[in-house]
């Protein structure tokens, strides 16, 4: 596996992938989830998969995976903390949709920080990741190198260097001729397939404005469990660091801020923006931490360093300028997306407008689960010899998210040449250091950040 980052300059001048590569599934998914499990339910070749990172996220994608194909069967799990592996295979041999299809011995189980590595020395075909997103780009070259298709969740890195060795490692896929499918389920809705194929074919005019929104409420804090050390603890909750999850703009927000991407067919090319952290407080979850760690006097790097709140500026090629919001705290909560053209807007969810306010087309189609239908078009993909690659087009929408958070953290205004080239941004520690033992603590951002 890559011990270090590909030199900032070689991916100078570029080409960002293909309209076509980020529109691959636009075919696979108009006929819906009915159409493809008919077709697979006449295959008897399996498609065996492991699972990395059993938590919450981790649960639902493999169980998207075995409802998108007969053929699929789980054979391994991993997960920093191993219980939760057994937690998540007794819960799946349980459920009667998956008998028979959920064969994980107990030596199938990894654990530790290194678990990435011996998940992909198993006897599988496609693997899932949904750790923290600090770890993907590693674990995503360690998949690759061993030849793997891969289900990755969003975002797929939490700074510019991890951003660099994951497109280093979605190019190797894509010359192994490896399926890569990205957490981003907008993109596999025939809805928003329909509606941005129009979009991109003028239906609104020249792109000349939008919004995106990501607000929601107070989020989860976990305690520590018997026996954690700090490093353990700070993975458990990992949310609140923003070297491990890259902050809520990073993590959350993605998805909002890929679909103005997807409008643009491109990341921007400039970044401004600002923010704070006005009302983010665990102080008493903080103190029952430090106290059980014996660090009562250091308890305040316990609530976290992430922002609460971000508001930024994207400028795309075309000069059309994008505002973007997202943030957790008070008030009323917003998700969602609209892009502006000459010709009218759209809600960019499947349907499209005039500015006077007459609706000019509307998706009339199936309702399609996207966390499911991506599942769908990989194992698709895969099985027609077609592999499937949205490496590089995530690792973009998560490096524009990174952009914005790295604006929002300095007050600097900056290129997306610069920042996919230039930057010195590397939160994230080389795998070596990943282990238990003392955590990895980060100043909160001041707003007035050294730009590096």
């Amino acid at each position: 596996m890559s011990g270090g980052w590909m030199d900032a300059t070689g991916w100078k001048g570029e080409a960002r992938m293909s309209a076509t590569m980020s529109r691959m599934t636009a075919g696979g998914v108009a006929a819906g989830l009915a159409a493809a499990r008919a077709a697979y339910a006449a295959g008897s070749d399996e498609i065996r998969v492991g699972l990395l990172g059993c938590g919450g996220r981790g649960s639902g994608a493999v169980k998207h995976c075995l409802m998108a194909d007969p053929g699929v069967v789980v054979v391994a799990l991993a997960d920093l903390f191993p219980e939760k592996a057994r937690r998540l295979r007794d819960s799946l041999l349980k459920d009667p949709k998956f008998k028979n299809r959920v064969r994980v011995p107990d030596d199938a189980i990894f654990g530790g920080f290194q678990c990435h590595e011996a998940l992909a020395k198993t006897d599988t075909h496609l693997l899932l990741m949904a750790t923290a997103p600090a770890f993907r780009p590693w674990q995503m070259m360690a998949a690759v190198q061993a030849g793997k298709h891969i289900f990755t969740e969003k975002p797929v890195a939490t700074d510019v260097a991890g951003c660099r060795l994951f497109i280093e490692a979605s190019r190797l896929a894509e010359q192994k001729k490896l399926a890569i499918v990205a957490g981003t389920q907008r993109r596999h809705e025939p809805a928003r397939v329909e509606l941005m194929k129009r979009i991109h074919e003028g239906a609104i005019g020249e792109l000349v404005g939008g919004q995106c929104y990501w607000y929601g409420g107070s989020i989860w804090y976990r305690g520590i469990e018997a026996g954690m050390s700090e490093m353990e603890w700070q993975c458990h909750n990992w949310y609140h660091f923003t070297w491990l999850s890259g902050d809520q703009i990073v993590e959350q927000h993605i998805h909002n801020i890929d679909v103005m991407n997807w409008c643009f067919d491109g990341p921007p090319k400039k970044f401004t923006a600002v923010g704070g952290r006005g009302w983010r407080d665990y102080s008493d979850q903080a103190r029952a931490v430090a106290k059980a760690l014996g660090n009562e006097a250091d308890w305040v790097k316990y609530n976290g360093d992430i922002w609460d709140h971000i508001a930024a500026e994207l400028e795309y090629p075309n000069g059309a300028r994008c505002l973007s919001f997202c943030g957790h705290g008070p008030g009323t909560q917003r998700h969602g997306e609209k892009i502006v053209g000459a010709k009218g807007w759209s809600d960019c969810a499947g349907r499209i407008m005039s500015h006077d306010g007459k609706t000019v087309w509307a998706y009339a189609g199936p309702s399609v689960n996207g966390q499911e239908q991506e599942h769908v078009d990989l194992i698709r993909s895969i099985r027609a010899g077609q592999p499937l690659n949205e490496g590089v087009r995530i690792a973009e929408s998560t490096l524009t998210a990174i952009g914005a958070r790295i604006a929002a953290y300095t007050g600097k205004s900056f290129s997306w040449e610069w920042l996919l080239n230039a930057s010195k941004n590397a939160l994230v520690p080389e795998p070596s250091a990943w282990k238990p033992g003392p955590g990895l603590f980060h100043p909160i951002a001041t707003g007035a950040d050294p730009l590096v």
